[in-house]
């Protein structure tokens, strides 16, 4: 999971921030949204243009370091921040793996252009990489890559790549938590719950068909069953009638086309259940989801039951959302709700030295700017 993360000088943010995960709060309610001491289900509120959407840019940053699925390079044009535009952009992750920490920093003149990078796993660096030193080689401390090729000086891809794809390491507990780390980032998911299908990570395929993987994957009822408990009385049938699959909405005798009849929550309702449902159903179940505007067309019934189901998923989530009706201890706790602006990110928990109770009425102490504005 993740433990903590900080970025400087991307997009929005000019200054350090960091998001913790710990769950700092001793709370005995919605326990299953934190796992190992760390936030499993989090969701962040914050004004409008107040980073959100950049944090969730720059979590996904390490996807195009260490994989080759989708990142889709338009999400990271105007890189640096607009006021340092000739500064580097810098990242540190700390994952936690088995109890022990993997902490994962690098700095990038461009997204793809790495000036420095650097892994160490329980308090040892293990890689370390400077594009600027006079030493243009890496250092590398796995056992099993003795013999690799370090003299990189134009290297154009992660230093964790390049030992990733041309070593063969040893079997011991550092290289299981460095085959962890990209058994992880591999299947970190960040899509917007949106009309349009945009997404990073995941899969290096972005051609699937919604309605036809759905389909031929076995999982309409599934699909219909989602729909009844989020409230859509109507019957969903599927045919292939037009010459390809398509989803229809019975009405008596007629059927009507999905998309041309839906709104736009029941349209976004469909993505979220082909990234929620469907795919951890699959070997490759995700490691990490952010849904920014995860709710941007929901009902607010809706959206605490996207909330629920996302609680029963085994990897952790982060949501962003401008609705303050699921600021509740119904929902989640105290340490789960973040706060970001531009300047710093910080839990409901952490924002207030009121002792924060399961009585409290989180979203209006939100509105009164007790937990800061």
């Amino acid at each position: 999971m993740i433990k903590s993360f900080t970025v400087k000088n991307f997009k929005a943010f000019r200054d350090t921030v960091t998001l913790d995960f710990s769950a700092t709060g001793n709370y005995e309610y919605n326990t299953e949204a934190v796992k190992g001491g760390i936030v499993k289900t989090g969701l962040m509120y914050g004004k409008n243009a107040s980073g959100k959407s950049s944090l969730a840019l720059a979590l996904f940053d390490i996807v195009g370091n260490l994989t080759d699925n989708y990142t889709n390079p338009g999400n990271y044009k105007n890189y640096q921040n607009m006021f340092s535009p000739e500064e580097p952009v810098e990242f540190e992750y700390t994952f936690n793996f088995k109890n022990t920490d993997v902490v994962y920093k690098y700095k990038k003149s461009s997204s793809n252009i790495f000036i420095q990078e650097t892994l160490i796993i329980d308090k040892r660096i293990v890689i370390n990489y400077d594009r600027d030193s006079s030493d243009k080689d890496f250092d590398v401390f796995f056992s099993g890559t003795e013999n690799l090729n370090k003299d990189l000086p134009n290297l154009q891809i992660s230093a964790l790549k390049w030992i990733k794809s041309n070593s063969v390491l040893d079997d011991n507990i550092e290289n299981h938590l460095f085959n962890a780390l990209f058994d992880f980032v591999n299947k970190m998911l960040l899509f917007w719950s949106l009309d349009t299908r945009s997404f990073v990570g995941y899969t290096s395929n972005d051609n699937d068909k919604i309605i036809e993987r759905i389909i031929k994957s076995n999982h309409f009822k599934e699909l219909q069953l989602f729909f009844r408990e989020a409230g859509f009385t109507d019957e969903l049938v599927h045919s292939n009638r037009s010459g390809s699959e398509e989803i229809y909405v019975k009405y008596g005798e007629k059927l009507l086309n999905f998309y041309s009849v839906c709104s736009t929550g029941m349209r976004s309702l469909l993505l979220v259940y082909y990234w929620l449902q469907d795919v951890r159903n699959c070997e490759k179940c995700p490691s990490f989801i952010c849904i920014d505007e995860f709710d941007a067309f929901y009902h607010f019934e809706l959206s605490r039951f996207i909330v629920r189901k996302l609680k029963e998923l085994d990897c952790q989530v982060l949501l962003t959302t401008h609705n303050t009706t699921l600021f509740t201890n119904d929902l989640l706790r105290p340490d789960c709700f973040y706060i970001c602006s531009k300047e710093k990110i910080v839990n409901a928990h952490n924002a207030t030295e009121k002792e924060l109770r399961l009585g409290h009425n989180l979203e209006k102490l939100y509105r009164g700017g007790i937990f800061g504005k």
